[in-house]
């Protein structure tokens, strides 16, 4: 028995499936996700590993295709969803229209009026631009040959995240060339973890939807889940969370040149040597259900773990 395997072109196409699947739309524009996290079973990950780069700067490519696409014109749910605003709002220009030629207020400037309100919503990235993250398939969940992407917005797309409202993310598994989509609702009811702090942007709380998230500096190269407007001593890339399924307990490892210190203890750094001889030692430490995480010494984090497993 031959055992299946996701290719490369399945990994590619769960990807622009998936932001076909996640887009919102909203009233003068349709936004799609930047950040697509794709999840392979564990054999599927070590053969593919060494192509990531490869994988992320076609997926990219074909994203950017599916936009320039749905802008020619292509319908999409969202078209459909805003049809019914551009129909209201030409019979509103249509109407004015007629009434200002019955006066003789001349009613072509209506009808170019109304030309304008039937241009078609633009489809565009949450942050102008795309990030593609690969990671093993932290619940044993998939077989050989899924692949599960993950969509999310960034903090400012989805109003309010960072306070801690609900916000959305799809997941889409794609299953022997099939695939099938789902939302998922995340907010404090389904958090697995709050983290109170207070940065340039004032008091905040973070809620944690997922099994491993990056804390850093906003900076515009760099994904990260929990975006602090701080100064530069503050890594781009700071530090990571990871939750254990299986347990529930989250592990913290330190990324940064100026140090993460977990209740006022030093973490020991992941990264060692500099510039292309940087590399990560994967180095982790067990993190208290309630903890304070201060980043170089200026930010701090209040960590408190709201869900068992």
């Amino acid at each position: 028995m031959i055992q299946e395997r996701a290719t490369g072109r399945d990994v590619i196409l769960a990807v622009a499936e998936n932001m076909r699947s996640s887009l919102e739309p909203l009233v003068t524009k349709t936004i799609a996700p930047s950040l697509y996290q794709v999840y392979l079973h564990n054999a599927d990950y070590e053969r593919l590993r060494t192509l990531f780069g490869e994988l992320e700067a076609e997926a990219k490519e074909l994203l950017e295709r599916e936009l320039a696409r749905l802008n020619r014109g292509a319908k999409t749910p969202g078209g459909r969803l805003l049809s019914p605003l551009r129909a209201w709002r030409r019979g509103r220009k249509d109407k004015g229209a007629a009434e200002a030629e019955e006066a003789g207020g001349g009613g072509a400037g209506g009808r170019t009026g109304g030309g304008g309100d039937r241009r078609a919503p633009r489809f565009v990235s949450a942050e102008g631009r795309w990030f593609i993250r690969f990671q093993e398939d932290p619940n044993g969940a998939l077989e050989p040959g899924d692949v599960q992407v993950v969509s999310e917005f960034a903090q400012q797309a989805a109003a309010g995240y960072g306070s801690g409202a609900p916000t959305h993310r799809i997941s889409t598994t794609r299953r022997l060339g099939r695939s099938t989509s789902q939302r998922e609702t995340a907010d404090a009811a389904t958090a697995y973890a709050r983290i109170a702090y207070k940065d340039d942007s004032g008091q905040r709380e973070f809620w944690v939807v997922k099994d491993e998230i990056v804390i850093g500096r906003d900076a515009p190269d760099v994904w990260v889940d929990l975006r602090l407007e701080t100064s530069l001593d503050v890594s781009r890339e700071h530090a990571r969370l990871r939750r254990s399924p299986e347990s529930g307990a989250f592990r913290i490892k330190d990324l940064s040149k100026l140090g993460t210190t977990v209740n006022g203890k030093p973490l020991p750094p992941s990264l060692e040597g500099s510039g292309e001889g940087e590399r990560d030692r994967d180095c982790w430490t067990d993190l208290p259900d309630r903890a304070r995480i201060g980043l170089a010494g200026i930010v701090f984090l209040d960590f408190e773990r709201t869900a068992k497993p």
